[in-house]
């Protein structure tokens, strides 16, 4: 029950460990608790293993070692905005690419139209609102990420994981499906610095300091959504000035 509770209230949801019994599962939620408690140095395999309530072997059945746990908790945050980016590109930008309603020439997205731009903003605006909703309900994943980032170690460069979703290279999923869609898209160095230090530096730093700040202002987590998604349309009206124009 203590680590039901736990994870109720800081936020975890990525692998529904609420929904489940197995011992995979209960081993990933007990690691998420200590880690965000205690730090990923000061928790100790035996730690993990009486608050999942197995014994040692079976972590090390599942896992080869703590830091696997790390890797796999940080690849699950990754792998779902990969996956969640893939279905909206397939989604919206495909489709239209291919009536005409869209030109991707490098980074610039070209709308036929102002009715289709604004088409696309709106599913735009949809789609980060789900991420967001993801990240804050995972803000404790979250805060190992940032916690880990700031020290040194294997696990100290952990932050720029995010960058694989800016990847240039047929491996990431998001750059090989907006390729696919149009073969003249293509990153540069600047979209990748704003969207690294002015996307997603921001989200991760609301989700790590989520419950500090709700706690000492006060606020809902209604309060504190409304906060987050008014925040990130500024920072992404930006970019969309800049990358987005009607032909």
């Amino acid at each position: 029950m203590y680590l039901t509770n736990r994870l109720v209230e800081t936020g975890v949801d990525v692998l529904r460990v609420l929904n489940k019994e197995d011992a995979r599962e209960r081993i990933l939620g007990a690691s998420i608790d200590l880690f965000s408690r205690k730090g990923f140095a000061a928790a100790r395999v035996s730690e993990i293993a009486d608050c999942a309530g197995v014994n040692k072997a079976l972590i090390y059945y599942y896992f080869k070692s703590k830091e696997d746990i790390l890797d796999t908790l940080l690849g699950s945050i990754i792998s779902h905005v990969s996956s969640a980016s893939t279905e909206f590109i397939d989604t919206y930008i495909v489709p239209m690419v291919k009536d005409g309603r869209l030109d991707i020439v490098g980074d610039r997205f070209e709308f036929s139209d102002s009715e289709a731009m604004g088409y696309f903003q709106a599913n735009m605006a949809k789609h980060y609102e789900k991420l967001v909703d993801y990240l804050l309900q995972n803000r404790a994943i979250v805060r190992i990420l940032m916690s880990e980032s700031l020290r040194s170690g294997k696990h100290g460069s952990s932050l720029f994981r995010v960058m694989e979703l800016m990847d240039k290279n047929p491996g990431n999923p998001i750059y090989r499906s907006l390729h696919a869609a149009d073969e003249d898209f293509e990153y540069n160095e600047d979209t990748v610095f704003f969207k690294f230090f002015f996307s997603w530096i921001p989200l991760i730093s609301i989700a790590a300091y989520y419950d500090e700040y709700k706690e000492k202002n006060l606020l809902s987590d209604e309060n504190m959504k409304e906060l987050t998604l008014r925040s990130l349309e500024i920072l992404v009206k930006g970019a969309q000035d800049r990358h987005f124009v009607v032909s």
